[in-house]
């Protein structure tokens, strides 16, 4: 059995942990990839050098929408460029956030916007924040990807990370070649609507996610979250589903591997 965490910043953890140490927990708690992204250009970087050191991990770049006051004339070259790197394999985590007021809204929306023309001429997926800004980021992704080339008709166009909204709005967004990443809230007590979610998506859209340090599962709420707890996420939708945790764990993976192209 394998396990993937799509979503895990451990560009940012490193300052304070041992990597090492956290990685060697995640290959014994059966996980064989780790994608890293990154939310600015000093921390995409960074993501770029975890990956060329952990044969495990691989590396998104973007710019979050809580850091695109950085954002300049001359971002979209330089990511262009690191696109370019073997272990890059994702345009994130970029998208909207009107819950916190950290970047006004214009500039969120026109780096956004760059960041997916960026997905479009490298061929690489997006990996999508959305806090509080469901409506307009449904509306954009889905004008873009009627715009995409249809000569890949099977092939994800993104993922919806910790994905903030409902069963209904799920279907909406599945629907377009976007998956969802669910991670540590499905295990808290209250999370009803993504518990609903987890159990009647279809599981060929669902990806797992740590978000590490943050978002902790049980029982781990409250202490720095790390990959290995990705186990903890798994087991929540093995039982919601009522199915071997091996299942879970093996079309996740999949899900993964056919979104990341790790091998390519």
């Amino acid at each position: 059995m394998t396990l993937v965490d799509t979503h895990c910043h451990l560009n940012i953890m490193q300052a304070e942990s041992n990597l090492e140490e956290i990685i060697e927990n995640a290959i014994q708690n059966d996980i064989d990839r780790i994608m890293v992204p990154g939310i600015d250009l000093e921390s995409s970087l960074e993501a770029i050098k975890i990956a060329e050191k952990f044969e495990i991990v691989y590396a998104a770049i973007g710019y979050h929408p809580n850091h695109v006051n950085s954002w300049n004339e001359n971002s979209f070259s330089i990511l262009q460029d690191l696109s370019q790197h073997p272990k890059v394999k994702a345009i994130g985590e970029i998208g909207l956030d009107f819950y916190r007021d950290h970047s006004p809204k214009s500039i969120q929306l026109h780096a956004f916007t760059e960041q997916l023309k960026l997905s479009e001429s490298t061929g690489l997926p997006v990996i999508i924040h959305s806090r509080d800004a469901f409506t307009e980021i449904f509306d954009i992704l889905i004008k873009w990807q009627q715009t995409r080339n249809s000569t890949e008709p099977d092939r994800y166009l993104g993922i919806l990370h910790a994905f903030e909204g409902n069963l209904e709005q799920a279907h909406l967004i599945t629907k377009h070649r976007f998956l969802l990443g669910i991670g540590g809230p499905i295990t808290y007590k209250n999370s009803y609507d993504t518990q609903e979610i987890a159990m009647k998506i279809p599981i060929e859209s669902i990806l797992l996610e740590t978000d590490s340090p943050f978002l902790s599962p049980h029982p781990r709420r409250g202490k720095t979250n790390e990959p290995a707890n990705i186990k903890f996420i798994a087991e929540k939708i093995a039982h919601l589903r009522e199915k071997p945790l091996k299942w879970v764990s093996e079309v996740t993976s999949k899900n993964a591997n056919k979104i990341f192209a790790w091998e390519q």
